[in-house]
């Protein structure tokens, strides 16, 4: 049927369903309507899974927090429906900075619920019931909790087979082109879900790394089952409300991370430098240099004072930052100031390059020792066709192949390539030796470069969508790979469980001996 021939839309307002119009048919409210029909209760009970002894089984531990295995009851449900769930209660004797995370963290999962690839949140609060924890537990937490959907492991426990040798994946093991799908089944739906928290909610999470990636094994024996990945620990996160602001950053020094993920600005979240200010003017004049660039929606104040100014930008040949309002204070020179970094989005981006690096290198290669050789072209700033994050690469490349290459031979020997004597460019290569392809690579250097023309985002940005395009270039990998991205998680699932041989330099050699001996 043709466009002409369709019939005309209903362009009418939605019908709301009142009492008493149940007797006649009704059209269903859209989404936009804010009405709602009487609610109806549904009772779920939660409770501490014990062994044999009478013991909580622990599941796992952190800084102020421990995970219980505890199990979940439908009490008005006609087959008494249960499951296992996780309870991450609270610990005795944390500090105050520590309480308020753990209670942030759940205004942050409250918000982010709804997308496929984070933690759910099933329940939340302090219980009514004295008896809920158990008595080898009084002394130790506090009645403060989470009741989490429970998985098998992290990611960083798969990568190193910290719960079981037999679920381990080795990423080396395999050939790149294999590596690579297996990397985009944990990359894709982590990916998404910072795209999700970023635009849907305006949410960051800050602590994007192996440890905080939870999955969900697949069932061997269901054809159908496909591993679940999703992203948890929100309690380093940081929420933009019009209203309340939700974030560790106004509670300590430095915003907390990881040190091989995080940031350049949350590895040096705060520092001083000598300034001289006057009062009613935006200008502050500084006479140090420093490391960390400053930029705007920083904040600056002067040491040991309270009153905070938002930075607009830095002038490093005149030495002046500009303030977003005139300095308020009384005129002062030669007095300590003090300059604490925005984290926002552009943290999460940087930290989702660290990622597939870390994936891609096969669970190897430090991000940060990519990020410091990258550094001398993060201060290139001439304005001309080098200056983008793609010429580098290229360049990075060319100069490589023409060191790995063969040289010519002097007096009938044929010299080894530099490759066999140095690894100046190290940083490009996996945990067997083998060159990182250079498409994915591009990936990575765009998320953890930032300012270039074509870079995922500038890091003054606190309100890029650039995770978009970092999704986007990640889909596009199984076309340039030869796999239509529909089907790719039907490929990953059918060669999840194979295993071949290691694709480095010895297990070549090793290859072409035993090549010719089955030959002789």
């Amino acid at each position: 049927m043709s466009q002409s021939d369709m019939p005309p839309r209903d362009v009418s307002p939605p019908t709301v369903v009142q009492p008493g119009d149940f007797e006649h048919e009704q059209t269903v409210p859209s989404a936009d309507v804010a009405q709602v029909s009487p609610y109806i209760n549904r009772a779920r009970t939660y409770a501490f899974v014990v062994d044999k002894t009478g013991n909580p089984i622990e599941l796992g531990s952190g800084r102020f927090a421990k995970a219980y295995l505890g199990e979940e009851r439908w009490v008005q449900s006609k087959t008494a429906f249960r499951r296992n769930v996780a309870i991450k209660i609270l610990q005795k004797g944390v500090s105050a900075e520590d309480q308020m995370r753990f209670q942030m963290e759940k205004e942050l999962l409250e918000l982010v619920q709804g997308h496929p690839n984070i933690i759910e949140l099933l329940a939340s609060g302090e219980s009514d019931n004295p008896a809920f924890v158990p008595p080898q537990l009084r002394d130790r937490v506090d009645n403060d909790f989470m009741v989490l959907e429970l998985l098998d492991m992290s990611l960083e426990e798969r990568l190193k087979g910290s719960r079981g040798r037999g679920r381990r994946d080795d990423l080396l093991a395999v050939q790149p082109r294999e590596r690579l799908f297996r990397i985009l089944e944990y990359m894709i739906p982590i990916a998404t879900a910072v795209e999700y928290s970023h635009l849907v909610h305006d949410i960051c999470h800050r602590d994007i790394k192996p440890a905080n990636v939870l999955l969900k094994l697949p069932d061997p024996l269901l054809r159908g089952s496909r591993m679940r990945i999703v992203l948890a620990d929100f309690n380093v996160g940081k929420a933009q409300d019009p209203d309340v602001q939700l974030s560790m950053t106004r509670l300590q020094n430095n915003v907390p991370g990881t040190l091989y993920f995080q940031s350049p600005e949350q590895e040096t979240n705060q520092f001083e430098i000598l300034v001289n200010v006057t009062q009613g003017s935006p200008d502050v004049e500084f006479f140090e240099d420093f490391y960390s660039n400053i930029q705007a929606n920083d904040t600056f104040q002067l040491f040991n004072r309270t009153e905070q100014y938002s930075v607009i930008g830095c002038d490093r040949s005149r030495r002046k930052l500009v303030l977003a309002r005139p300095f308020g204070e009384r005129s002062e020179r030669n007095v300590r100031g003090q300059v604490t970094k925005a984290v926002g989005r552009p943290a999460d981006i940087y930290s989702l390059g660290g990622l597939l690096y870390y994936l891609v290198s096969g669970a190897y290669a430090n991000p940060k020792s990519l990020y410091d050789a990258f550094h001398k072209f993060i201060e290139y700033e001439r304005d001309d066709e080098n200056n983008t994050v793609n010429a580098y690469i290229e360049h990075e490349y060319r100069i490589i192949q023409s060191l790995r290459a063969p040289k010519p031979e002097e007096d009938g020997v044929q010299q080894l390539a530099p490759e066999n004597r140095f690894f100046s460019y190290k940083h490009y290569l996996d945990g067997n030796g083998e060159l990182i392809d250079p498409a994915v690579m591009l990936i990575i250097a765009k998320a953890m470069i930032r300012n270039k023309p074509d870079s995922y985002c500038t890091a003054w940005d606190l309100q890029t969508d650039g995770v978009s395009q970092f999704v986007h270039d990640l889909l596009s990998l199984y076309v340039r790979f030869g796999v239509d991205p529909s089907v790719a998680i039907s490929y990953a699932t059918e060669h999840q469980s194979l295993v071949r041989g290691r694709s480095g330099f010895m297990s070549r050699t090793w290859d072409k001996l035993t090549k010719f001996g089955r030959r002789s």
